[in-house]
């Protein structure tokens, strides 16, 4: 992971990049975020796979996903190519 935002005292919002060799997982990634938390992600390259609150998503190269991120989530690389995607992390937002 590479983070693209500085990582500062009390920002809210962080964006990184991550790359996963064929089958890789974000380690950590089936933790949960703080409650409110959203997160995006937009594949740039391969496939990557979503699982979130029971659901399972294929995402390829050019698709984005919102999710709640204070859910239960993996993020992983079920192909046979790398994958490379950004993330970009909301922390905290309450829903109306």
């Amino acid at each position: 992971m590479s983070l693209v935002t500085p990582d500062l005292p009390g920002q809210r919002v962080a964006v990184a990049e991550h790359e996963l060799g064929p089958g890789a997982a974000i380690p950590g990634s089936d933790r949960r975020h703080e409650p409110g938390s959203r997160e995006v992600c937009l594949v740039l390259e391969g496939r990557v796979r979503l699982e979130v609150d029971g659901e399972t998503y294929d995402l390829e190269r050019g698709d984005a996903v919102t999710f709640d991120s204070d859910l239960e989530h993996r993020l992983s690389n079920p192909g046979a190519d790398p994958a490379r995607f950004l993330s970009v992390l909301t922390a905290g937002l309450r829903r109306a």
